[in-house]
C-alpha cells in the first residue's frame, strides 16, 4: 500500500483559502466525505475537533496534521490542503500553515494503512518535499511529488533493513553468542492518537542519530501497538534513554538508566538536543518513583490534581444517583430505598481516599496508592473535607517518592520487599503524621469556612457566584477556566455526598453553564438561518443534544465566525443560567449526565428555567453578533 492509494484526486485542493483553523478542517472533512470513505461524516468531524482540542497537530514548519480514529471512517484515508497564503493552525511554532494533510483512519482497520501514514509523517520532515508540494500546479503533480519521495524513502528503509541485518550478523559472528543488539540510545515515542506525531519523533531522532553517528533503537508505541519493541537486553545495554510522549507509556523498564522525559513534539522539534543531553554523563537517572519531570511547578500541580478527579467522577455520580433515588417520595420508606440508600453512602465514603490516592498514584506511580489513601482516609476521619483530600494526596505523593528514593540508598537490593512492605507501610506511617499534625488543621478551617460561607450567604451572593462559575463553563470550552469550574463543582459536591449540601448547587451552577452555549448555538442556527451557513446549519440539532448532555464542546463549530463575539455570547447566556440557578437553589447530585439527571435535582422546574434563559440570552446575542450571510458576502 502506498500513500496515493490513499489520497483520492477529489480530496486534493491546491487553492484552498480558509479563514480559520475550523474552517480548514470542516473543508478537509468535506472533501474526505465527497469520497465515500466516511459513513458517518459528522461522527468523524467531532473525531477530529476532540482530537485537536487536546493539543494542536500543527507541528511547525508550515505543516498541519490533523488525524483522528472513529467509527463514522468506513476505510482509511486521506485529504490534502495547500493554503498558499497560509493560515492560523495554532502550530507549536506559532507560525501559519501552508500544507495539511487530514487523517481518517477507522476504529478496527488493519495496521497496513499505519505504516502508511508513518512513512507520509517522515516525508514532511523534508523541507524540498513541502516545498515541491506547495508550488504544485495541479493535483497530477502533487501526487507525483509524493509517488517520488515516497519510493525514495521505501529503498532507503530497504537499505537501512539490509545495514541494519549485515551489521546484526557482524556483530553475531564477532562475538559468538546470541543475537542481542548493543544501541547507543534507545527510546520510546506516544502521542495520544498514536498516528502522525508519534511516528514523526521516532523518524526525527533516528535521522538525527544516524546524522551524529549513533545507534538508536526507537519505539514507537502508537495505534497499532508498539513497533519496533525495545527488548530487556537491549534496555540493559543502552546508555541512556529518551522517553517523548504525551501519554502514559511503561517506564518502568528504564529504572537505573539515565533518562530524558519530554512531549512527543519535543521530539519533532529538538532530537538533537534530546539525545546530546541523553549522552550527558550528568543526565538524570530514573528511579522508582520519580516525580514526573515539569519545569511548570502549578501546571505540574494541576495535572496531578486532575488526574485524581477523573478517578473520582464515576463514583461521585453513582453515589449521588443512588441516594437521590433513594430519597424519592415513593420509595423513601421502603426496604428498596434503605438498601440504595446504603449503597450511596458506602460508594461516597470512597471518594477521599481515591481521590487522595490517584492523585498521589499521578505522581509516584502504584508505589503511592496506600500512603494516597491513607491520606484520603485522614481527612475523612477529621472531616478535613475536600481540602484535606487534596493536600493529603499531593503528600502521599511527596511522601512515597522520598521513601523509594531513601529506601534506595540505604536499603540496596530486595526491591521486591521493599515494594511490597517498605514503601506501602513507610508511605501510610508518614502520611498519617503530616495529615493529622500539619494539613488537617488548616483543612479543616478552610473547608469549614468554605460550607459556613455558602450555607450562610444569601440568594444575591449566590446568585453571583453561579454567574462567575458559569461564564467560566463557556469561557474556553476545555480549557484552564472551564476546567476549575468544573474541579470546584466536583470537589464541593464530593464534600457533601452523599447527602444534598451547598457543593450540589455550586455543580449545578456549573452543569447549568457547560448546558447553555451548544444548545443556544445550535438554536440560533435554526431559527435564524440566513446568518448561519449549510454546513452549520447541518451541525444544529448535534449542537443540542450535546448541550442537553452537557457536552460544552458542542459549540465549537459556530464560533469560526466573529469568534469573540460568539464567545462574549455564550458566557453571557452561561452567567445568567448559573446565576438563576444559585439563586433558586437548585442543586445536583451527580457531576454529570445533563438532562438526564434533571429529574432527580433539587427545584427541577427552576433548574430548566434557568437553562431556558441562558439559552434565550445566548441565542440573541448570537444573532446580533453575526451579519446576514449575504450581506457580508
Amino acid at each position: 500500500m502506498h500513500i496515493c492509494d490513499l489520497l483520492d484526486r477529489r480530496a486534493v485542493n491546491l487553492t484552498a483559502a480558509p479563514i480559520n483553523k475550523e474552517s480548514a478542517i470542516n473543508d478537509l472533512v468535506d472533501s474526505l466525505a465527497g469520497t465515500g470513505c466516511l459513513s458517518d461524516t459528522e461522527r468523524f468531524r467531532a473525531a477530529v475537533f476532540d482530537r485537536e482540542r487536546k493539543g494542536s497537530t500543527g507541528f511547525g514548519e508550515g505543516v498541519a496534521i490533523p488525524h483522528a480514529k472513529s467509527a463514522g471512517v468506513s476505510r482509511p484515508a486521506l485529504s490534502a490542503m495547500v493554503v498558499k497564503n497560509g493560515v492560523e493552525f495554532d502550530s507549536i511554532d506559532g507560525e501559519p500553515v501552508n500544507l495539511i494533510f487530514l487523517i481518517a483512519s477507522p476504529h478496527n482497520a488493519s495496521d497496513a494503512h499505519l505504516d502508511v501514514l508513518a512513512r507520509l509523517s517522515s516525508l514532511l520532515i523534508d523541507e524540498d518535499f513541502r516545498k515541491a508540494l506547495i508550488s504544485a500546479k495541479s493535483v497530477d503533480e502533487f501526487l507525483s511529488y509524493i509517488n517520488e519521495a515516497e519510493k525514495k524513502e521505501i529503498n532507503k528503509e530497504e537499505e537501512e533493513q539490509k545495514e541494519q541485518a549485515q551489521q546484526q550478523e557482524n556483530t553475531q559472528q564477532s562475538e559468538n553468542k546470541a543475537k542481542v543488539p548493543v544501541y547507543d540510545l534507545v527510546a520510546v515515542t506516544a502521542c495520544p492518537a498514536g498516528l502522525s506525531h508519534t511516528y514523526m519523533a521516532a523518524e526525527a531522532l533516528e535521522h538525527k542519530a544516524k546524522e551524529m553517528g549513533i545507534s538508536i533503537k526507537v519505539e514507537a508505541d502508537g495505534a497499532a501497538g508498539n513497533r519496533n519493541q525495545l527488548m530487556p537486553e537491549e534496555i540493559a545495554n543502552a546508555k541512556a534513554v529518551i522517553v517523548a510522549a504525551d501519554r502514559a507509556v511503561n517506564i518502568d523498564r528504564f529504572i537505573g538508566k539515565r533518562m530524558v522525559r519530554v512531549g512527543v513534539v519535543d521530539g519533532v522539534r529538538r532530537p538533537l538536543e534530546l539525545i546530546t543531553k541523553a549522552l550527558d554523563p550528568n543526565c538524570p537517572v530514573y528511579s522508582a518513583g520519580a516525580l514526573s519531570e515539569s519545569s511548570n511547578i502549578p501546571m505540574k500541580l494541576y495535572r496531578h490534581l486532575m488526574s485524581g478527579l477523573t478517578y473520582i467522577l464515576p463514583l461521585a455520580a453513582t453515589a449521588g444517583i443512588l441516594s437521590a433515588v433513594a430519597r424519592l417520595n415513593f420509595i423513601r420508606d421502603t426496604e428498596l430505598g434503605f438498601f440504595l440508600d446504603t449503597i450511596g453512602y458506602s460508594i461516597g465514603a470512597l471518594l477521599f481516599p481515591v481521590l487522595s490516592a490517584f492523585i498521589a498514584f499521578s505522581m509516584a506511580g502504584r508505589m503511592a496508592l496506600v500512603a494516597g489513601f491513607t491520606g484520603g482516609v485522614m481527612a475523612d476521619m477529621s472531616d478535613a473535607g475536600v481540602i484535606g483530600a487534596v493536600l493529603n494526596g499531593f503528600v502521599g505523593g511527596g511522601v512515597a517518592f522520598l521513601s523509594a528514593r531513601l529506601a534506595a540508598r540505604f536499603l540496596k537490593g530486595h526491591d521486591a520487599m521493599f515494594a511490597l512492605l517498605v514503601y506501602p507501610l513507610l508511605g501510610a506511617v508518614l502520611t498519617t503524621i503530616i495529615a493529622k499534625f500539619i494539613t488537617n488543621i488548616p483543612a479543616i478551617l478552610i473547608d469549614s469556612a468554605i460550607e459556613m460561607f455558602l450555607s450562610g450567604a444569601n440568594a444575591w451572593v449566590l446568585a453571583i457566584i453561579g454567574a462567575v462559575l458559569g461564564g467560566m463553563m463557556a469561557a474556553d470550552m476545555g480549557g484552564p477556566c472551564n476546567k476549575i469550574a468544573y474541579a470546584c463543582g466536583v470537589l464541593l459536591l464530593g464534600d457533601c455526598l452523599p447527602e444534598v449540601g451547598p457543593g450540589c448547587l455550586i455543580m449545578a451552577a456549573v452543569m447549568v453553564g457547560g448546558m447553555v452555549p451548544p444548545i443556544a448555538a445550535g438554536l440560533g442556527a435554526l431559527l435564524f438561518k440566513n446568518c448561519f451557513s449549510k454546513p452549520e446549519q447541518g451541525l444544529a440539532w448535534a449542537a443540542i443534544s450535546k448541550g442537553f448532555l452537557f457536552i460544552t464542546e458542542g459549540v465549537y463549530p459556530f464560533l469560526a465566525i466573529n469568534p469573540t463575539k460568539m464567545r462574549i455570547a455564550c458566557i453571557s447566556g452561561a452567567a445568567v443560567a448559573g446565576a438563576l440557578s444559585m439563586f433558586f437553589s437548585c442543586g445536583l447530585c451527580a457531576p454529570h449526565g445533563g438532562i438526564f439527571i434533571v429529574v432527580l435535582a433539587e427545584n427541577p422546574l427552576f433548574f430548566l428555567l434557568s437553562l431556558l434563559c441562558g439559552v434565550i440570552v445566548s441565542t440573541i446575542l448570537f444573532r446580533i453578533g453575526r451579519k446576514p450571510l449575504n450581506i457580508e458576502s
